[in-house]
């Protein structure tokens, strides 16, 4: 799989079985909204969830770029997958995700 977005969470704002909002910040995109997330990077988890929403500076955006943070709400299954988890060093470590961005129109 060729990943063309990755985000790597900072801090989960809500979670719900279906839909989670989060901080985060863009490692390799842009990441555009639609874009779809089928991997959590380190744990391998498997999960389905779409970009359904990005706000950057207070205001609604179409894209993250790589270096730049927003906040992110994705919807689908895995959510839960991307509460921070504690690692080997008893410190917590949050999630990064891979995916692909919808094809451009």
């Amino acid at each position: 799989m060729t990943v063309a977005a990755e985000l790597q969470i900072h801090e989960v704002r809500s979670a719900t079985a279906t839909e989670v909002t989060v901080v985060v910040r863009c490692l390799r995109g842009p990441v555009r909204l639609g874009a779809r997330f089928s991997l959590v990077r380190d744990t391998r988890a498997p999960i389905d969830l779409t970009v359904t929403s990005i706000v950057r500076y207070h205001r609604p955006d179409p894209t993250v770029d790589p270096g730049h943070s927003a906040l992110v709400t994705l919807r689908g299954t895995g959510a839960r997958e991307l509460l921070p988890t504690i690692g080997e060093t008893g410190r917590e470590v949050m999630a990064v995700v891979q995916g692909d961005n919808p094809a451009a129109s």
